[in-house]
């Protein structure tokens, strides 16, 4: 897997998780050029990073939620096509956030045994 590849995919985790957070307060669309300055303040991981170096990283991955119909995209603007679940793989404990409309297969290692993610205890 080349570097450039390994980007897009933790890219697209992390804005799978920014999208999970927004659409579980009640947020469903989105404006494109306004994600790569809300990842840059959100995520510890992308801190030092310019938004235009996530803008370039974040067409192919949204290419790839909109295949997936994950999203749903006219021009700038950006929609969830349904809620998203956080769910947990038994094999390899990754954390998935997958729309009812995909398949239930871990997006690591490709396993279907999913779990719902364990709620935090109040």
């Amino acid at each position: 897997m080349s570097a450039g590849n390994t980007e897009v995919r933790e890219l697209e985790w992390y804005l799978r998780d920014h999208l999970f957070r927004q659409c579980n307060a009640g947020k469903m669309e989105f404006v494109r050029e306004s994600l790569p300055q809300e990842m840059v303040s959100l995520y510890l991981r992308y801190r030092g990073t310019s938004p235009s170096q996530i803008s370039e990283l974040m067409t192919a991955v949204i290419q790839n939620l909109v295949s997936r119909n994950v999203l749903e995209q006219k021009g700038d603007e950006l929609k969830l096509m349904g809620s998203l679940m956080r769910l947990q793989c038994a094999n390899c404990f990754y954390i998935n956030y997958l729309t009812t409309a995909e398949p239930r297969v871990c997006m690591r290692c490709d396993r279907g045994e999913l779990q719902e993610f364990p709620q935090k205890k109040a």
